[in-house]
């Protein structure tokens, strides 16, 4: 079966059933994976929602089956935290849900404590463990090393099964550089806000200059 790149995850292409069965819709950008049994990514043009794309995507072109794990880990702190992707009504340095969330992400993982990251709206109206393996596998999606980035079959078995036994940390401890630091992501991030805000979905003409054949 020919595997997939969606390249516009977000939260309002995940469609629920009456059951609440969720299907993922508009496979308008959709990416056949065909290129990745030969190569490591496949190069192409960027396209998506800002505030979803993932950062080595976003600025290279470069598209891998992580990508989609990134942005389903936005989709995931939107659940958690009830911010959006992107936000220009936060104070400066705020705007963006993942930069904002990073640091509160390694608290509540070391230490369990949600009280600054969840949404206030949910008072304590959730289950701890279940909260706590959202935020684990959110803290996961969004590593800004793609490598480092589990894989969705994994995120799958840890949000269906809560199974302690299933490891998202591909080697990586919270608040280590894989997971966390990026000065230079930050920078990015603070790049592609200038370019992005008034228009979130884009074609990214912007990158086309900057891209380049990774294909290895």
């Amino acid at each position: 079966q020919p595997r997939i790149i969606h390249r516009d995850i977000k939260s309002t292409n995940i469609l629920l059933e009456n059951n609440f069965e969720a299907r993922v819709a508009d496979f308008g950008l959709a990416k056949l994976a065909l290129e990745l049994d030969l190569y490591t990514h496949v190069s192409t043009r960027v396209m998506g929602t800002f505030g979803y794309l993932a950062p080595e995507y976003a600025s290279t072109g470069k598209l891998t089956e992580k990508s989609d794990v990134y942005s389903f880990g936005v989709v995931l702190l939107e659940l958690i935290t009830g911010r959006k992707p992107v936000d220009s009504s936060q104070p400066l340095g705020d705007e963006s849900l993942v930069e904002w969330a990073r640091p509160l992400l390694t608290q509540a993982l070391d230490a369990q404590n949600f009280g600054d990251l969840v949404d206030s709206k949910l008072g304590n109206n959730f289950v701890d463990i279940e909260m706590f393996r959202m935020i684990e596998a959110a803290a996961a999606c969004i590593r800004h090393s793609a490598s480092k980035r589990p894989k969705m079959s994994q995120i799958v078995r840890a949000l269906d099964s809560l199974d302690e036994l299933t490891d998202l940390n591909n080697g990586v401890k919270p608040g280590q550089s894989g997971v966390f630091d990026s000065r230079e992501h930050s920078a990015q991030i603070r790049l592609f806000q200038r370019m992005a805000f008034g228009s979130r979905e884009h074609s990214s003409d912007f990158f086309d200059n900057s891209q380049s054949s990774w294909k290895s």
